[in-house]
């Protein structure tokens, strides 16, 4: 009896690879493990690499050539022709590695390319008992398209908006290419969604701008006003993938890579006040204050969040001006003064410090 110390007594084994491919039972395959459960892991990863092996053969989906590969393996693994135990399976089995390895990167390709969804799917897949009106815009100005409910959509140049002539009872959906402006009218009891590639965008009542170009690597939700919903859409579905969102405040942005189907979220580029830059809240004039007490009327003026050691900055007395100058300037500005620095994670601003002498 040979002992199957390794992987390789399995795979030259012809009585073990036609139990395991052609489903002929012997009596002494299906014992094997009860006599010696301590072979349990090398014997699964046998079986499993010549079932492995049985499926790479059968697809008709890969670009192979057969020839090549045997060439190539009989010419580099001449050790496989020097040792007779090896059989013809054990070539197959470094075929099948070989396989993944000059191929591998085509999957990930396809499979990537597969999961991308384009605006004229999206459009031809929805049901709607009235045909959808699509709006584009060629011209270098902004068009304005206005929607039954009160909402506008201002479109950016090159860009594309479906959208049907009435809504349905439960929702209100609009599907874009492109790039555009959404300010939404509030219907508590009937969200919006806005449908952008792999993304989807769900509001109840609020603006925001999404971009996203069938050519683009990115799609980007930035929220100006209001909260939305983020969440990427895939072609199957096993969960609601809402439950994996992301919820978006103003000055803040969801990223989402079509790539690598990765969403993260992120402050935008240039935050604006989410008070009128005419406040008296936003100009201030600070006089011997704790520097907290700046950084708390930054982070509600700007809605962002300011992170910061309230113990190691308790004893930061600063006198400083806040006026029209972008946050970042400002940022700059109590930083030098606290001899600190500041960083932006998860789209939260936090205050690094050792504290004032």
């Amino acid at each position: 009896m040979e002992k199957f110390t390794d992987l390789q007594d399995f795979l030259s084994n012809e009585s073990f690879i036609q139990w395991v491919l052609n489903g002929k039972a012997s009596e002494f395959w299906d014992n094997f493990l009860n006599k010696h459960p301590e072979k349990k892991v090398l014997f699964d990863e046998a079986k499993n690499m010549a079932l492995r092996l049985q499926e790479a053969e059968s697809s008709q989906d890969l670009p192979l050539n057969q020839d090549k590969i045997w060439n190539r393996i009989e010419s580099e693994i001449s050790i496989l022709h020097e040792n007779p135990r090896w059989n013809s399976w054990v070539l197959k089995i470094a075929a099948l590695v070989l396989l993944v390895g000059s191929f591998g990167f085509w999957i990930l390709n396809q499979k990537t390319e597969q999961e991308k969804i384009t605006y004229s799917e999206l459009v031809k897949s929805f049901e709607t008992p009235n045909p959808l009106i699509e709006v584009q815009n060629n011209s270098n100005e902004v068009k304005r398209v206005y929607l039954e409910d009160g909402s506008t959509i201002s479109l950016k140049k090159n860009s594309k908006i479906s959208y049907p002539r009435h809504f349905a009872k439960e929702n209100r959906t609009v599907f874009l290419s492109g790039e555009a402006f959404f300010e939404i009218a509030k219907y508590p009891k009937k969200p919006f969604f806005v449908y952008a590639n792999e993304v989807i965008t769900k509001v109840l009542g609020t603006s925001f701008t999404i971009r996203a170009f069938d050519k683009d690597e990115n799609v980007t939700v930035s929220v100006k006003t209001g909260r939305v919903n983020v969440f990427n859409q895939r072609r199957i579905n096993v969960s609601d993938p809402e439950t994996n969102g992301i919820i978006l405040i103003p000055n803040q942005q969801a990223v989402f890579n079509r790539e690598s189907s990765s969403l993260s979220k992120a402050l935008v580029a240039i935050p604006m006040p989410i008070i009128s830059l005419e406040s008296k809240e936003l100009i201030q004039r600070f006089d011997e204050v704790p520097v907290s007490q700046v950084l708390n009327s930054l982070a509600r003026n700007y809605g962002i969040k300011i992170l910061y050691n309230e113990d190691i900055l308790s004893k930061c007395i600063i006198t400083t001006s806040l006026k029209n100058e972008p946050i970042y300037d400002k940022l700059d500005l109590i930083c030098q003064l606290i001899g600190g620095t500041y960083k932006i994670v998860d789209a939260q601003i936090i205050i690094e410090s050792n504290g004032c002498q």
